[in-house]
């Protein structure tokens, strides 16, 4: 598929705003939270929220349906994350003012509270964007569980990242704070790898004697694409990307998402110097737009299957009768 900068733009900056809102929640939890940490963590995360959901109102291709988009909540994904972006964005917007004009302590229970509340409604928006792709059987790399963990874990470890950064130069080196960050970078590492791997089984599924709606066939074509005029066009299908392309962009991604950072998150505590932790937090952002770009340009939808050719294989009829006429 091709990597729509909208679409970049709208789960980059959707996981990095519901990130950053779980570090100020968790800043107020253990008490490192003060007004000016709390304002660079929810303004950064209000700017994140702001630029994703206007990637996605520029998505539409045609604005005059934006007052439809409600009126299938029982039924479309999309519906839903147009529900829970406005919502977590609105709410993120009602904390960010309250923590400016608001006279609730910062690491008062009622602020936690609030806090925590802001982030579950951003991991539901994530949570609802991620099923709109996990949803869709025809996209053979997306249709898995996977897809929901990997677009949360990258999410959360970015907004970790930054909360680090930003902790590490108000309050000095945090154990609490490299801890969380240690974490998210272990879990998202596991849960990438995991979803290469349901992207390298999604590549080898495409073959024609189980494409064509073939009896006891393991999937079935969902949907060719080719519903439009002048029907030799294939919209779902972007040009396969190299076998080569495809591992240096792994591991670029490897290296900026998980290996580099947890290096420099260790030299941060060693060093005792926020630097380090500024690069990983740059790191980790950098990973992200490298892993979210092969989420999009490496998937595989069912309708490559027309597209593909049929490796050539020996006759498995033939052979065994011209052995047994030589005998």
């Amino acid at each position: 598929m091709k990597p729509a900068p909208q679409l970049l733009v709208l789960t980059l900056g959707q996981g990095l705003a519901g990130g950053m809102t779980a570090s100020v929640g968790f800043l107020a939890s253990i008490g490192g939270l003060n007004h000016r940490l709390a304002l660079l963590l929810l303004g950064a995360a209000l700017f994140c929220a702001i630029l994703g959901g206007g990637a996605s109102f520029f998505h539409m291709h045609h604005f005059s349906a934006a007052r439809y988009i409600l009126r299938r909540l029982k039924t479309s994904w999309l519906s839903r994350e147009a529900l829970t972006t406005g919502l977590f964005g609105g709410t993120l917007f009602l904390l960010t003012v309250a923590t400016v004009w608001g006279r609730l302590a910062l690491n008062s229970p009622l602020y936690i509270a609030l806090a925590w509340l802001v982030t579950f409604f951003g991991l539901v928006a994530i949570f609802v964007t991620a099923m709109l792709y996990a949803s869709i059987p025809a996209m053979l790399s997306w249709h898995s569980p996977v897809t929901v963990l990997n677009l949360l874990a990258v999410g959360l470890l970015g907004g970790s990242g930054w909360g680090g950064f930003f902790g590490m130069v108000e309050h000095g080196p945090s154990g609490q704070l490299a801890a969380a960050v240690a974490i998210f970078l272990v879990v998202t590492g596991a849960v990438k790898a995991f979803q290469w791997h349901v992207f390298s089984l999604a590549r080898h599924r495409i073959r024609a004697t189980t494409g064509f709606g073939l009896p006891f066939a393991p999937y079935r074509l969902q949907d060719s694409g080719t519903t439009r005029a002048p029907y030799r066009t294939q919209t779902q299908v972007h040009p396969v990307i190299s076998d080569g392309l495809r591992l240096r962009m792994a591991v670029v991604t490897a290296i900026f998402l998980t290996v580099l950072p947890i290096v420099l998150v260790i030299l941060s505590q060693i060093a005792a110097e926020w630097g380090w932790m500024l690069g990983a937090a740059i790191s980790i952002t950098l990973g992200s737009i490298f892993e979210r770009w092969l989420f999009f340009a490496d998937a595989t939808h069912s309708s490559r299957v027309f597209f593909a050719d049929e490796p050539r294989e020996a006759s498995r009829v033939a052979e065994p009768v011209m052995r047994g006429r030589l005998s």
